[in-house]
């Protein structure tokens, strides 16, 4: 679990990504200081009124393990929808958390 919290720290960084100006298709990596990654990718399609956008987060730790959170927003005249996936490093499903740290 500490893994995962780490993970979510770093997704905030990444969060102003999800609030782009829907593109066909971004992508970026970080690297950190001991050798992890976070890779997100990010995709829209505009179709019938209505927009649909992808994200994928998949955070990978110095030593190997991966957890990763797939998103999908949908946007139509009516609203917006999301869904959430998220996988933990023991490879099974399990539960969507965003933690927000602000120091002064």
């Amino acid at each position: 679990m500490k893994h995962v919290t780490k993970t979510a720290k770093t997704l905030v960084l990444l969060l102003p990504l999800a609030f782009a100006t829907p593109v066909f298709a971004q992508n970026v990596t970080i690297t950190n200081g001991n050798g992890g990654t976070v890779e997100k990718n990010r995709d829209c399609v505009r179709e019938n009124g209505q927009v649909v956008c992808g994200t994928s987060t998949t955070a990978t730790t110095a030593n190997g393990q991966t957890v990763s959170k797939d998103r999908q927003r949908t946007t139509t005249s009516e609203g917006t929808t999301s869904t959430m996936t998220c996988v933990g490093p023991t490879g099974e499903p399990g539960p969507c958390s965003r933690t927000v740290q602000i120091t002064r």
